[in-house]
C-alpha cells in the first residue's frame, strides 16, 4: 500500500508534464554541478596524471592542436602563432632565419619540458592540468612545425633551377609560337 500524499504533492505531480520533469531533471543536475564547480578543486588523480602524460607521448598528439597565439618568452609576449605561419609562408630561408628558428625551437622544447615536469610532479587542479597539457601539446605543434620548416627550406637552390627552367622553356615556346604566326 502506498503512503498518502499530501495536497500539495498531488497538486504537482497532476500538473507535472514528461517535458517539464525532463527540463526539472536537467536543472537539478546543473544545480549540482554549478555547486561542485563552487566548492573546493579537486586535485587530479595519479591514474589521470598518467593519462595525461601519455597524451602528451603520443605519436600525433599535435593534430588538430592550435598553436599559442601568444607566448612568453624571455619576460615579454611573443605573436607565436604568427611567426610560425610567416615563416612557413617564406619560399626559402636565409641562414639568418634558419638561426632565429634554431634558437625558438631550443627555447620552446625547453619550456615544454618545463612543462612536462610541473604536469608530472606537482599538485594540479583539473583546470590547471588541462591548461598546462594544452599549452604543451600546443608548443609540440609549434616544434614540429618549425623542424619541418628547417629541413624542407634547405631545398631552395634546386626549386630556383627548376623555376629557372621553366621561365627558360616558356620564353623559348613563346619564341617558337611567334616565328610561326
Amino acid at each position: 500500500m502506498l503512503p498518502e500524499l499530501s495536497e500539495e504533492n498531488r497538486r504537482a505531480i497532476k500538473g507535472t508534464t514528461p517535458k517539464q520533469a525532463v527540463k526539472d531533471v536537467e536543472n537539478a543536475v546543473c544545480e549540482a554541478v554549478k555547486e561542485e564547480k563552487r566548492g573546493e578543486r579537486r586535485l587530479i588523480t595519479p591514474e589521470e596524471r598518467a593519462k595525461l602524460e601519455l597524451k602528451l607521448h603520443r605519436l600525433l598528439v599535435w593534430v588538430g592542436v592550435i598553436t599559442p597565439f601568444e607566448f612568453e618568452l624571455g619576460g615579454r609576449k611573443v605573436p607565436l602563432h604568427d611567426i610560425v605561419w610567416d615563416l612557413l609562408a617564406k619560399d626559402c630561408l636565409t641562414e639568418e632565419e634558419k638561426e632565429y628558428v634554431n634558437k625558438l625551437i631550443d627555447k620552446l622544447q625547453k619550456h615544454e619540458k618545463v612543462n612536462e615536469e610541473i604536469l608530472h610532479s606537482h599538485e594540479l587542479t583539473e583546470e590547471e592540468a588541462d591548461a598546462i597539457f594544452n599549452e604543451t601539446a600546443g608548443l609540440l605543434r609549434a616544434i614540429v612545425s618549425l623542424k619541418s620548416l628547417v629541413g624542407r627550406k634547405d631545398t631552395c637552390p634546386v626549386r630556383e633551377r627548376v623555376n629557372k627552367r621553366r621561365l627558360e622553356e616558356a620564353k623559348y615556346w613563346l619564341s617558337f609560337l611567334r616565328q610561326i604566326t
